[in-house]
């Protein structure tokens, strides 16, 4: 191997990449530009235009909401854009239509909106409220409703010796202590699948608690203001052993106490 003499160094050559142009640079800033521009151009004209104004809204299936109030709270939806409506714009839009409950939102593109209503369900019908001449009726927010006049009010049970006061709506109510205990029960009578077996007349509230009359002389439950689905499980045990027409006590646990009624 030959060395030139005197040198003991060994080189290492460096490849070295030509610096960018300017002009480079400014075409790429040029072309990031051109991008945020579109981007701006295309959002603002999806945000404002009529394209995209709400022309047409459709609902599911409903039941107890007037026709009229619905189409003029469906009114208020026209002209917005279908981008910008949030769904909880679309529940102030339906605030005033006391049966409706939750209300699910589609957008069909570019134009029109499908909305899902999920009404209340009325649960009993409450006594010596209103005028007379429509049922009111308890629903699951603890508000007492009129019954619609276009329809045949149901065979509800009826709710006995509450309370009902306007809140700061106006709106019938049960106070929020009787509310909780009274959809409590009515809750554990349907888990407990006790109409299945007898149907409910009456739900009385006492100063003891609550007592169900059972139709047809059936008999009545005692069951207090809690353990509700505790104390009829324990009645839908007995049931089978017990006479027609008793007062069946099943505040005391783990007891089923039964005498006849007046006794």
């Amino acid at each position: 191997m030959n060395r030139e003499a005197g040198s003991d160094r060994t080189g290492f050559a460096v490849r070295r990449h030509p610096a960018g142009s300017s002009a480079g640079r400014w075409w790429r800033i040029l072309a990031v530009l051109a991008v945020v521009a579109t981007a701006v151009v295309a959002g603002w004209w999806l945000l404002t235009g009529d394209l995209f104004a709400v022309a047409q809204v459709e609902t599911g299936g409903y039941r107890f909401t007037e026709r009229s109030r619905l189409e003029s709270c469906l009114e208020s939806l026209l002209g917005r854009n279908i981008w910008t409506l949030k769904g909880s714009d679309v529940t102030v839009a339906m605030a005033d239509l006391p049966w409706v409950r939750e209300v699910d939102m589609q957008r069909h593109l570019p134009n029109h909106l499908y909305l899902d209503l999920r009404e209340w369900r009325p649960l009993v019908t409450v006594d010596g409220v209103g005028d007379g001449t429509r049922p009111r009726v308890l629903v699951g927010d603890g508000r007492v409703l009129a019954f619609p006049e276009s329809l045949v009010a149901p065979a509800l049970p009826v709710l006995v010796g509450v309370a009902v006061a306007p809140d700061s709506t106006g709106v019938s109510c049960l106070p929020p202590h009787e509310r909780d205990q009274v959809l409590a029960l009515l809750a554990a009578v349907e888990s407990t699948g006790l109409e299945a077996h007898v149907p409910v007349d009456f739900v009385v509230a006492r100063e003891q608690g609550y007592a169900i009359v059972l139709a047809g002389d059936a008999g009545t439950l005692l069951v207090g203001r809690e353990h509700f689905a505790r104390r009829l499980e324990r009645y839908m045990m007995a049931r089978d052993h017990l006479d027609q027409g008793l007062e069946v006590d099943l505040r005391f646990r783990d007891r089923v106490t039964v005498r006849r009624r007046g006794s």
